[in-house]
């Protein structure tokens, strides 16, 4: 009778265990983004189709620094004249300021494929909007699990953040010399991006909003890439990115709200310099 109790018990068990893994693996449904958040966007008669199938978003599933979190979109074929990415939006839904920004392409980008950090305020869906040349919109998300990165203090002392803002640096990950070779580089500016939902760690001030609000990246004369970013960007922003190698410098144009404006060029023949 007693091996009877336990083997129903065990059962038992087993079966909250499994339905309870279930539903923690369940993820939330995306309200705020139907309610709020596309409205403020799109017109209602706008269409998002399903990207997954061209295009993919990696998000770590629980972020390590919700002010820090590394996002990458990710497309399976490169820009042609006739179809191109000519644009991606970054959105995270649960944040202040929901949009990260918006990244303008051209051709010469090659392929759209781009990385870069951005905070997260709490338990969020993180999605990309790609517009293609033709005017089709399409969009894929991920959930993420991290909070409080919009309100984080920055870890480094605030004048030493100040005496740094601006400089930049470039890396060249991948290069050739042959003309019009697809070739990648990240780049890095310094810059304590205040969202200003932060608050001094001394004085216990809030910290006005100092961000940066524009970047374009360009060689030859040719547009790289052009984004208007927000405050949910990250604390010294880094953009990896694709490019067609046309033998020139790179161009790093940055404008942030305080007016601010930092220009640098870039060898594209080292593999690595900093200014």
């Amino acid at each position: 009778m007693a091996l009877i109790n336990l083997k129903s018990l065990f059962v038992f068990l087993m079966i909250v265990i499994l339905s309870t893994k279930g539903f923690s693996n369940e993820k939330p449904k995306s309200q705020t983004w139907e309610n709020n958040v596309k409205q403020l966007l799109y017109d209602q008669d706008v269409k998002l189709e399903n990207g997954s199938n061209f295009m993919s978003l990696e998000t770590p599933y629980r972020a390590l620094d919700a002010a820090m979190v590394p996002i990458k979109i990710k497309f399976l074929k490169d820009q042609t004249e006739n179809d191109y990415i000519k644009s991606i939006t970054i959105v995270v839904d649960e944040n202040p300021s929901p949009v990260v920004g918006k990244f303008l392409f051209s051709t010469k980008v090659g392929n759209a494929t781009f990385s870069t950090r951005i905070r997260v305020d709490k338990y969020t869906y993180v999605r990309v909007i790609a517009e293609k040349n033709n005017g089709e919109r399409f969009m894929i998300s991920n959930y993420v699990k991290a909070a409080g990165g919009c309100s984080a203090p920055s870890l480094a002392d605030m004048d030493a953040v100040m005496a740094r803002i601006g400089k930049m640096k470039m890396k060249f990950i991948e290069t050739s010399n042959e003309k019009n070779s697809l070739n990648k580089a990240r780049f890095l500016i310094s810059h304590p991006n205040y969202s200003g939902l932060q608050f001094n760690q001394l004085t216990r001030a809030e910290i006005p909003a100092h961000f940066i609000n524009y970047v374009k990246v360009e060689q030859d004369g040719e547009m790289i890439f052009e984004a208007t970013p927000d405050i949910s960007l990250s604390e010294d922003p880094s953009f990896t990115f694709n490019y067609r190698n046309t033998g020139g410098a790179i161009k790093v144009t940055v404008e942030d709200s305080e007016g601010q404006s930092f220009t640098e060029e870039f060898s594209s023949e080292q593999k690595f310099t900093q200014h």
